[in-house]
């Protein structure tokens, strides 16, 4: 991937990672780059997976309690980024909202989600977009409180879709 600060970025099928091997050579429009100057920041990156188990209790007629648990799989693996954009960055604004109502899945190779998440601060929420893996933007919150109103707090949720190693 091979980015020095955050970024939020989408491949297409144009830019896939056969074409496009490194995310950061995307074109500009294709990446939502954070910055740490305080001008759009990202102050917290949360991770919540949960485990689809049935859990189904019976008991024979003899009074013998017995739990049968059933793996479903994943019921979901959710990123949730949090954080600060000064209101005067309207382009970054617009560029987050665009990326939020796009289309968040193409059908031929990237059939999980067009996204990708780069977070060099720690990599393991890092993922590039493939035919296998991705992620698609579930939900955006733009929030600006107070008298002031000189910063505007944004919340990301994205969700993983495709095959979990």
């Amino acid at each position: 991937m091979v980015f020095t600060s955050p970024a939020l970025f989408f491949r297409t099928n144009a830019t896939r990672i056969a074409i496009t091997p490194v995310a950061s050579n995307l074109p500009a429009p294709q990446i939502l780059q954070f910055d740490s100057t305080g001008t759009n920041i990202i102050e917290l990156v949360d991770n919540k997976y949960q485990n689809n188990v049935s859990i189904d209790p019976a008991s024979n007629p003899d009074g013998i309690k017995k739990v049968f648990l059933q793996d479903n799989g994943r019921l979901e693996d959710i990123v949730t980024i949090t954080g600060k954009i000064l209101n005067t960055e309207t382009t970054f604004i617009n560029k987050l909202k665009t990326f939020s109502r796009k289309l968040q899945i193409e059908p031929a190779f990237h059939k999980s989600g067009i996204f990708g998440f780069a977070y060099p601060v720690t990599p393991t929420f890092d993922i590039d977009p493939t035919d296998e893996l991705g992620y698609f933007i579930d939900k955006l919150q733009i929030t600006t409180a107070g008298h002031k109103k000189k910063v505007i707090e944004f919340v990301i949720t994205l969700k993983t879709g495709g095959t979990l190693v």
